[in-house]
């Protein structure tokens, strides 16, 4: 199945009200394994487990095409491509749009096909090449090749800049330390455990502190992080923490400003 809603709150148990474990963004896949009532359990694309209310899915999946992910914090996908016209969708970044063809459009402006079978148009800024994912681990053929991902991966992270803290969320509408992390190894392609956990199977394995590099995950207890690096070994994450509620940098030297004991 795929989920056809913008955004849809992923439960550990079937009933609502209930804490949101995670969110589902519109075009990703889920394997359906169970029917509950007005909920069905699925297995989401990068292995985590939940309920999603049913009349969030579209059983059929995506017809064939390329994929593409939205890269901007939201988007519109319009009915004409111009931006007076009718909103057909709202979708936020890491949703995932089919490529459609369209005749010649204006400059700037790319027809993408919706999981109802519209087509629609929005800006070509906004969208990059999917990026299927992996669960195998990250394994780079040069210096030049592991640079280059982990700078993608840093700057995947930093795209949710000024993002309030929100449980179980991962979109710029509200994200929690893990849906920051997962997120950014997401839309680079690669599958890593949905909370604050190294798990088997997944593109993560442990290294040393001192080994750390750019990219790389800081785990604290039932916290988890992006490191940066530079003097102050800086790091991205979305923190509760007052002051902060949200996305935000700190450090591990403790003689720098923003050092966190």
């Amino acid at each position: 199945a795929v989920i056809k809603v913008g955004l849809s709150s992923l439960y550990a148990a079937p009933k609502q009200p209930e804490v949101v474990i995670d969110e589902g963004l519109y075009g990703m896949e889920a394997e359906i394994l169970e029917e509950a009532g007005s909920f069905t359990k699925v297995r989401m694309e990068y292995g985590y487990e939940g309920y999603l209310l049913t009349e969030h899915l579209e059983k059929q999946g995506w017809p064939e095409g390329e994929k593409l992910r939205v890269l901007a914090r939201q988007i519109d996908v319009m009915k004409e491509p111009k931006v007076d016209s009718i909103c057909l969708q709202t979708m936020p970044l890491g949703a995932v749009v089919l490529a459609a063809q369209g005749e010649a459009l204006p400059a700037g402006w790319t027809a993408v096909q919706l999981l109802s079978g519209a087509i629609g148009y929005t800006k070509e800024s906004f969208l990059a090449p999917y990026k299927p994912l992996t669960f195998e681990p990250v394994c780079c053929e040069s210096q030049e090749q592991e640079a280059w991902l982990r700078q993608c991966l840093t700057s995947a992270a930093m795209l949710y800049e000024q993002t309030t803290y929100r449980w179980g969320g991962k979109t710029p509408a509200g994200i929690d330390c893990s849906g920051l992390c997962s997120m950014a190894y997401m839309l680079n392609g690669y599958a890593i455990y949905r909370d604050a956990q190294i798990r088997d199977g997944y593109a993560l394995r442990e290294i040393p502190v001192n080994q750390v590099k750019p990219g790389d995950l800081l785990f604290f207890k039932g916290h988890v992080a992006m490191y940066l690096g530079e003097e102050e070994r800086q790091y991205i994450h979305s923190t509760a923490k007052a002051g902060s509620d949200g996305v935000d940098y700190n450090a591990l030297s403790p003689q720098s400003p923003l050092y966190r004991e």
